[in-house]
């Protein structure tokens, strides 16, 4: 699914994120999922029906999926170390009630007070954490093969992306701290409850106006339609209505390597779009099973199921978050500066102990999520028998492909698939789409009903 749900699922990780707080388990990198690539040698539509038992590496491809994969691992939780860092220290050194006071002499009005706080405030956190982005994001990308975006256009993106931060962190905060203010006991409901139709928001519209500014989008009809008809067969045997018009490729290929699809949109509105990634590193088959996946998130509402159970799961969070928050300005207040909880000053502590608990839930979001993966993984096999020819090897060739291409590594220990894992990992998912053969053991499909074709 699209990591923008992961990480505008908690009502105030829109925070953590515009302030570079570290939820590094999106669905689509290494430590959780395979689809960050590398590009392949030998890239080929022809078909075979030959498949891996298991996802194996040559020894010294496996040395370097290891290696990308620790260092993924170190930066992950090296990252929550450095957010939390970064937040203690501005809070302690009284760095929020330095902004505040600026705020307060440029306006009485809160609103006003939120606009000249929150750039402030964003763009010192982003600053302090550039040199991290910079390595995680960028140099050990470049160094593993992993992306193929030049410095320059990455700064671009990342200046879209704090500008982006900003906008949206100054309507966050306002409405944050208003409510906070306004009720000062049950702000942590409030505040979770008023933000459920935001996140919803953000979440279906990302694809119509974010991911424009930084892709372009063509018709696929135009340069594949042999792809796009078979892609008509399985959104058929889907009941999932789109028409060829709305079948889309992305040029992902200008900034990176990673392969992906998605099916987005409701109503006349809906379209499906795959990256020209895909297409070039995965064969028609290989490009339909990764595509049925995704399909298979969309038909079977993953997007909206896994929203309440991580909504419900951020109640339960934020109200701890309360409480913590309470205690220690209760405790500290006077001696940091804080006026309260509705100070703007307190922001560097709210997202302290938030980056805690959100670090601390990453467990039990990914489970809910590692559930869903294996969802689609099944409904891709379902979906696509019929229309590909093998569709149980030609699954296992695209999570093979994708392992390796992905460096993802080929024994990762139970904590870290426990903690980190927000898909299976590789291994599973190969035996898995080898052995779900339904159709041959007198057993009904569990998603697709007998007779779509």
């Amino acid at each position: 699914m699209n990591s923008c749900l992961r990480i505008l699922a908690f009502p105030l990780l829109a925070l953590l994120c515009f302030c570079g707080a570290a939820w590094s388990a999106s669905p689509w990198q290494a430590t959780a999922s395979a689809t960050r690539q590398v590009e392949r040698q030998q890239t080929s539509n022809t078909q075979s029906n030959s498949a891996p038992e298991r996802y194996e590496l040559p020894p010294r491809k496996r040395a370097e999926a290891e290696a990308y994969s620790r260092t993924q691992y170190a930066l992950y939780f090296s990252g929550v170390a450095l957010s939390l860092l970064i937040y203690f220290v501005l809070w302690r050194l009284k760095i929020g009630v330095v902004f505040r006071e600026w705020a307060r002499r440029v306006s009485r009005r809160h609103f006003l007070q939120c606009l000249v706080f929150v750039p402030l405030f964003l763009v010192c956190v982003r600053l302090l954490l550039f040199p991290f982005d910079f390595y995680s994001d960028y140099v050990v990308e470049h160094r593993f093969g992993l992306m193929t975006q030049d410095f320059a256009s990455w700064m671009a993106d990342w200046g879209k992306s704090l500008l982006l931060f900003i906008v949206a962190g100054v309507v966050i905060v306002w409405i944050f701290y208003v409510i906070v203010r306004r009720s000062p006991g049950r702000w942590w409901f409030y505040f979770w409850a008023s933000t459920l139709p935001i996140t919803l928001f953000v979440v279906f519209i990302e694809p119509f106006v974010v991911e424009p500014l930084f892709y372009k989008f063509t018709p696929l009809e135009a340069t594949r339609p042999a792809l796009v008809t078979q892609i008509e067969r399985m959104l058929q045997r889907a009941d999932l209505r789109i028409p060829p018009s709305r079948i889309f490729e992305m040029n992902a290929s200008s900034k990176t390597n990673t392969i992906n699809a998605y099916v987005s949109g409701l109503g006349a509105s809906k379209r499906v779009v795959v990256w020209d990634t895909t297409l070039k590193k995965l064969s028609d088959d290989e490009t339909l099973i990764v595509l049925g996946h995704e399909i298979g998130h969309y038909v079977l509402h993953h997007v909206i199921k896994e929203f309440v159970l991580v909504e419900l799961v951020a109640l339960v969070f934020i109200g701890l978050g309360f409480v913590l928050v309470r205690g220690l300005i209760r405790r500290y207040g006077n001696r940091t500066g804080l006026l309260g909880e509705g100070d703007l000053a307190s922001l560097p502590l709210m997202l302290f102990v938030l980056t805690i608990l959100t670090f601390l839930s990453s467990p039990v979001v990914n489970g809910i999520s590692r559930h869903y993966e294996h969802q689609a993984d099944q409904f891709a096999i379902e979906v696509t028998y019929g229309v590909v020819p093998h569709p149980n090897t030609a699954g296992a060739r695209a999570f093979q492909i994708l392992g390796e291409q992905d460096l993802a590594d080929p024994d990762p220990s139970p904590f870290i698939v426990f903690w980190l894992y927000s898909h299976p990992p590789i291994s599973q998912r190969i035996r898995f789409v080898l052995n779900y053969r339904p159709w041959t053991q007198g057993r009904p499909m569990k998603f697709i009903h007998a007779g779509k074709s």
